[in-house]
């Protein structure tokens, strides 16, 4: 493949950072651990280094069967997920925007702790504030369902956005300091995020609507408004959200090449692949298959400059401004 070789020199000096997995699920089912080389799922220690990795965020998912007893399978998952970084060596738990950095320096995986969707606070803050103390250090404000936060882009029927309690939880985690992951939400309550947030924020893991109809993708004016808030759209892997039938590496290079045509730079797009949650593509068959991305960027004429800021560059940004 054309620009390889360079590709995976520059995932070497780069900072690259991947804005949403799932892997934990894995860990959880006993069907794998993450501190050893797999030849199942999308993502372990091992691979992720041979990827050119520097820092995966890692999502503690609620399968909504799960939904009565939400704090407990969300400790498991967080108790999981640490023991897993724990186990390795040469992996960290990041809690602020330098512990990526210096584990980069230092040759180390940095791993940052999600929660995907806001059931497992069952209406408290307290218990927000208990997650942050440990270590998560980002939280998805729904999944694809309603919640006592907001509504998920699963019920685009009522238009829902954010609830009372939904306000009190962005504003929480802005004194915090968390990173609001806005995935998954409907797109009232995304803009109405996008007004009340002190902070900018992320979406980790969709794509283009423009170039892809689907619930989960991004309209043009929700892209030109997220990067106005100065955040950053993880572009996902996931085939689903770009043709099933028909995804390629190269459709996902198009979603991040319409979303940098669109706002006329390269400062608001990243990755967020949805590794060990979705089905991706031919040519991104795991973490391993990274630079094959790059390379296919650098294809298309990117410069080295603007390939730092979609590997990971952008999202660091949002890191710095956010996590304290």
């Amino acid at each position: 493949m054309e620009h390889l070789e360079e590709a995976a020199a520059l995932h070497r000096r780069c900072l690259v950072i991947d804005g949403h997995a799932d892997s934990i699920l894995m860990v959880l089912s006993g069907e794998r651990s993450l501190t050893e080389r797999s030849d199942k799922g999308h993502i372990d220690w091992p691979r992720a280094r041979e990827g050119g990795l520097a820092c995966t965020v890692q999502a503690a998912w609620i399968d909504p069967v799960y939904y009565p007893v939400a704090p407990r399978r969300a400790l498991e998952a967080i108790d999981g997920l640490l023991t897993q970084i724990a186990e390795a060596e040469g992996v960290r738990l990041v809690l602020r925007a330098d512990d990526v950095t210096e584990a980069h320096a230092a040759g180390e995986l940095a791993v940052l702790l999600n929660i995907e969707g806001a059931e497992p606070l069952q209406g408290s803050l307290a218990l927000l504030r208990s997650y942050y103390r440990l270590g998560v250090r980002m939280m998805g404000l729904v999944w694809n369902h309603r919640n006592e936060v907001a509504e998920g882009v699963g019920e685009p029927e009522s238009g829902g956005g954010l609830t009372r309690f939904g306000r009190e939880v962005v504003r929480e985690m802005n004194r915090l300091g968390m990173l609001i992951d806005l995935a998954h939400i409907t797109p009232a309550g995304f803009f109405q995020v996008l007004e009340l947030s002190e902070d900018p924020v992320l979406f980790t893991h969709g794509n283009c609507q423009a170039l892809c109809e689907h619930p989960r993708n991004l309209t043009d004016e929700q892209i030109r408004a997220l990067a106005a808030k100065g955040g950053v759209f993880g572009v996902s892997f996931v085939a689903s959200f770009m043709g099933k039938e028909t995804a390629t590496l190269e459709t996902v290079a198009d979603h991040i090449d319409h979303v940098c045509q669109l706002l006329g730079n390269a400062d608001h797009v990243g990755l967020g692949s949805d590794f060990d949650g979705a089905t991706t593509p031919p040519g991104l068959e795991d973490v391993t298959c990274l630079p094959r991305l790059t390379a296919e960027l650098m294809r298309r004429g990117y410069g080295e400059e603007d390939l730092a800021k979609i590997l990971g560059g952008n999202y660091l940004r949002v890191f710095r401004q956010v996590l304290r």
